[in-house]
């Protein structure tokens, strides 16, 4: 996969887009849908392409386990994740920008969502580039 393969686009700012995040602890085939995802809170609210990917990714770091430690690591020091989500990232972040809603998960294990949302579809108050409001149980990247 090349870089322009999974161009970033500035699409999503003509479209006055921002991303609704949802965690769900379920396999795909019990995952909820976009309109019932929409009627329920956030767990966490995005403004533009960059932060739905960085979203994405410590989701999944968080949600499944952690590279294996080394042996030769000394105990009680704490193992940095040497996995590497750039690949991903990139098509994360270039989905968005084309104000795409972006979904991806551990197998059987947890599915998340990046929903786009425009300002017809939710009452978060849009000031200006980069600013949202709404929120009252979820979190503002």
């Amino acid at each position: 996969m090349s870089k322009d393969d999974w161009a970033v686009a500035d699409a999503w700012m003509g479209l006055r887009l921002h991303w609704h995040g949802y965690v769900e602890r379920v396999a795909l085939a019990h995952a909820a849908t976009r309109e019932q995802r929409l009627k329920t809170e956030p767990d966490e609210v995005m403004v533009n392409p960059d932060e739905v990917a960085a979203w994405l990714e410590g989701t999944i770091k968080a949600a499944s386990a952690p590279a294996p430690i080394k042996p030769a690591q000394a105990k009680g020091v704490a193992a940095e994740d040497a996995r590497d989500f750039a690949d991903s990232m990139q098509v994360w972040r270039s989905l968005a920008s084309q104000g795409e809603s972006v979904s991806t998960g551990v197998r059987g294990q947890i599915m998340v969502t990046a929903e786009a949302v425009s300002e017809r579809e939710c009452d978060c108050q849009i000031a200006a580039p980069g600013s949202v409001s709404r929120l009252s149980k979820g979190r503002r990247r």
